[in-house]
Formats: C-alpha cells, sequence, structure tokens
C-alpha cells in the first residue's frame, strides 16, 4: 500500500554522533520503502562539525544547526514544529532500523480499532541482537523504595510492572506506560492537544514526563514487538570510564522535575532519601568510593 500523502516526519537530533546518524539515515532510506516521509535532522551546537556533510549526503533531508546545545526535547521541539507528517517518528542517531519499521507502526495505527493509542514503538535490540530496555513503567516512589533492596522480595513483579526500564518478554502489542525515547512513533493530532516536550527538561525524564501527560488525557501508548531496532544506547554520553559525576547529575535534577511535575512536589525529597540510601548501599557492596560522591550529587540536587 504506498501513501498518497506524507505520512510521518522523522527527527533525528544529533549530538557529536556524525558516524552514527549517516548509518541511522542510511537505514531509514533502505527499509522504508512504503510510506511517503521526510526526515528533520537537528543538530545539537556538535562540537564534532563533520554533521555539516551530512545534508551534502542526503540532501533531500532538513537540516537546522542550533548555534547552542538546547537539550534532546526542546531540539526535537524544533522539528516537530517543522513536521508535515501526519505522525512524527523520533528516532535516536544511534537507533537502526531492520525492516520497514515505518510502515509496520503506520499500519497499526491507522487502525480504527487504535485510534486512542497516541504512541508506539519497537522492541529494541543490541548489535548483538540482545534485548534492550524498549518501554517502562512510571517513575514512581515506590519504585525507589524498591531499589534500595526491597525489589527482591517480589524480583519478577518488579521488573515488570515497577521498574522504569523493562527489557521485552512477550511477542504480544499491548499496552505500556511509556516508550523509550528512542523510537517513539507518535500521533500529531495528540501532541497538539496535550503540548510536546517540557522544556524544563534538558536530557531525561522528557520522553516519560510526555507520556504521563498523553495518558492522563486519556490516549494510551503502545509496545509492537514483531518490530525490531537496533538501539546502542549512549552514544553521545560516552565516557572514559568509570562513573560520569555531570550525568548523574543530569539525571537527577531530570528525576526531581519528573516527580514535581507528575506527582507533586512532596514526593521529590522522599525519591531523593531513598536513592541516597541505593547510592551508598551500593558503594558499600561494591567497595566503591564513588557512590559516597554519587550518594551527595542525588541528596544535593
Amino acid at each position: 500500500m504506498l501513501a498518497n500523502s506524507l505520512n510521518v516526519s522523522i527527527i533525528i537530533v544529533n549530538y557529536n554522533t556524525t558516524d552514527l546518524t549517516i548509518k541511522c539515515i542510511e537505514s531509514i532510506k533502505r527499509f522504508t520503502v512504503k510510506n511517503s516521509y521526510e526526515v528533520i535532522l537537528i543538530d545539537n551546537a556538535s562540537q564534532d562539525r563533520s554533521i555539516l556533510k551530512v545534508p551534502e549526503i542526503f540532501p533531500e533531508i532538513k537540516f537546522i544547526a542550533n548555534d547552542t546545545n538546547v537539550g534532546f526535547g526542546r531540539a526535537n521541539n524544533i522539528g516537530i514544529k517543522m513536521a508535515l507528517g501526519k505522525y512524527v517518528f523520533l528516532l535516536n542517531t544511534d537507533a537502526f532500523l531492520l525492516s520497514d519499521a515505518i510502515f509496520s507502526f503506520w499500519t497499526f495505527m491507522e487502525g480504527k480499532e487504535n485510534a486512542n493509542i497516541a504512541c508506539c514503538g519497537g522492541a529494541l535490540v543490541d548489535e548483538n541482537k540482545e534485548t534492550v530496555v524498549s518501554y517502562g513503567n512510571f517513575p514512581s516512589v515506590l519504585e525507589a523504595f524498591s531499589s534500595i533492596g526491597f525489589f527482591v522480595l517480589y524480583k519478577k513483579y518488579y521488573k515488570r510492572h515497577i521498574h522504569s526500564g523493562v527489557l521485552n518478554y512477550s511477542e504480544e502489542a499491548r499496552e505500556v506506560d511509556f516508550i523509550c525515547g528512542a523510537d517513539m512513533f507518535i500521533r500529531r493530532s495528540v501532541l497538539d492537544k496535550v503540548g510536546l516536550f517540557d522544556p524544563d527538561f534538558f536530557l531525561y525524564f522528557e520522553e516519560t514526563e510526555l507520556s504521563f501527560r498523553i495518558f492522563k488525557a486519556g490516549y494510551k501508548s503502545f509496545i509492537i514487538p514483531n518490530v525490531n531496532i537496533i538501539h546502542l544506547g549512549g552514544g553521545s554520553q560516552k565516557d572514559n570510564g568509570g562513573i560520569n559525576l555531570k550525568q548523574v547529575e543530569l539525571f537527577s535534577k531530570s528525576r526531581n522535575i519528573y516527580f514535581e511535575k507528575c506527582y507533586g512536589k512532596k514526593t521529590v525529597m522522599p525519591v531523593k532519601i531513598l536513592y541516597t540510601i541505593r547510592a551508598l548501599i551500593y558503594g558499600l557492596s561494591t567497595w566503591n568510593k564513588q557512590y559516597t560522591r554519587v550518594a551527595a550529587i542525588i541528596l544535593q540536587s
């Protein structure tokens, strides 16, 4: 079935990952054959200016080069505002299609019985085709409490129904709380109703908070397990070893913003305390002194 109009706007945010971005776009062009689409590439002021060669290789894409790194969500918002498609497909630079995933997602979302589904995504795998996190349960105080060690009492239930990062375990398409930000296929009309990514987030938890608003508005998110997409993970967040304390601080601050926006200010401090305790326990169990600093960062964030 060939599309008659622009179905999908594929939005990619790059930060110092030119080689991955090229590979990502190549996978799109190779496998996306049944839908009309556009590719919108947003560069977040990469230090590696080699990204400028990408629109030369793919002259058909829309390319925006930001003067500063505005963060993941805000960069995607720039692309979404430019998008002409009925759906927007947010795809990480380190995510590569293995099939015509866009047609699979589009066909699913176009089903009349799925009109109330706002977002879908596939089952993510690594370069060795091993399953990696594809979706999650909304972060909660219960997850924070469980993380300090109580999860061992209900490990299976915790992994599937509490943990905010879940490995796909079923071949059945089903409702989930949120789809991993690496491959979110979103109905544009729903974004027009609930709003775009919250600009208060720089990185981390922005897709979770957006999904929470989608859920509160009465819409659903679905995992489509028969669609596999490679996700390498952390393509622009590589470190030279050890614990990236700046990343810990950014993650913790974004988590605080998420809890305040979704559950209210009263939940922020209990969550901070629980994850501080978790860091201290993990540090003691592994004899890693860096976790004392991690605990301090979490508590002070």
